[in-house]
């Protein structure tokens, strides 16, 4: 069964189990951005069984015919999530996860651990070279809007060039274009990314891919926690829509969400399974946000500001490579 899922995006032990179970092997198709896992999504040709889709594009998706109804497979109580999360993931998904965009630094380099989105988007000379920013135009412009105190999936095309104008502004001191769990695999790169945009559990990605001093660590910026909620959809073209849908409800039984939710070191939606985690793991502000800061909910950007969100991406890569 082919599961499109973000890199390191399911515990290794839960699909064990599950093959073990039932003898059907998963596997994962990666993808490392948004952009790109939308463009699977609507291939129809790329055999892809079931995905895990952000909540501001799985209604999108199924009201244009590529995922199938979830409520076509009820849940019983112990593995449903709370309602605000079942509300994000609407008739076409199930919550899997739930984080918030922030900041991946490396604490053994950075004498002042980065607070605002300002450390990242207007950095000290010390981090010129040595920052990776998504390729990714919702990521990119989310945190410059949010700086900027303007909503994150803004349309208006007045907010659209305040946050490109900061984004250039930063672009000479910018290493790579790329998540940071990802370029920190390229060779040429490894070893000089020293802060990036990230997402809750993206350090501990870096960390496997880094020494044994696990030096890297995630913060939530102040100006508020930017929430996405990630949700597990069938895609209408499986041949095996049954089984796509009892892997779902393998994944989101209570004792496999613990195992994900450690293992992803990403909070649970799931209020049964969120009680059965450790506490260390229940108080770690890596994991979950502060409670005082602002929460910002993640929504589908407009469609007619698609153009010039893209043409922002193109500028800003364009910029860089001339450099």
């Amino acid at each position: 069964m082919n599961f499109l899922v973000w890199e390191s995006g399911v515990s290794p032990e839960v699909v064990k189990s599950w093959t073990d179970m039932t003898g059907i092997d998963i596997n994962q198709i990666i993808f490392d951005s948004g952009d790109r896992r939308d463009l699977m999504v609507a291939n129809v040709n790329a055999p892809i069984d079931l995905a895990v889709i952000d909540s501001a594009h799985v209604q999108a998706f199924g009201e244009r015919g590529l995922l199938l109804d979830q409520s076509r497979f009820p849940l019983p109580p112990e593995e449903q999530s709370e309602g605000r999360w079942r509300a994000m993931c609407g008739r076409y998904g199930v919550p899997y996860s739930w984080g918030n965009t922030g900041i991946v630094y490396r604490a053994d380099r950075l004498k002042v651990p980065p607070s605002s989105w300002g450390d990242l988007l207007k950095p000290a000379p010390a981090l010129v070279g040595h920052i990776a920013m998504p390729d990714d135009q919702e990521e990119l412009l989310a945190a410059a809007l949010n700086y900027l105190g303007r909503p994150m999936n803004s349309g208006d095309p007045q907010d659209l060039r305040r946050a490109f104008d900061l984004l250039r502004a930063q672009a000479p001191a910018v290493l790579i274009y790329g998540l940071p769990v990802t370029a920190q695999q390229e060779r040429s790169v490894h070893d000089l990314i020293d802060i990036g945009l990230g997402g809750t559990g993206d350090e501990k990605t870096l960390n496997m891919t880094t020494d044994q001093t696990q030096p890297w660590r995630f913060v939530t910026p102040r100006e508020g926690v930017m929430v996405w909620v990630d949700c597990l959809a069938v895609l209408s073209r499986t041949s095996r829509p049954d089984l796509a849908e009892k892997f779902i409800r393998f994944l989101v039984r209570p004792d496999n969400a613990v195992r994900d939710a450690i293992f992803l070191h990403q909070p649970t939606p799931n209020p049964r399974a969120e009680a059965m985690l450790p506490r260390a793991v229940r108080d770690d502000p890596q994991i979950y946000p502060p409670q005082s800061y602002p929460i910002i909910y993640r929504k589908p950007v407009p469609t007619d500001s698609l153009a010039l969100r893209r043409r922002i991406l193109g500028a800003l890569i364009a910029i860089h490579d001339a450099q």
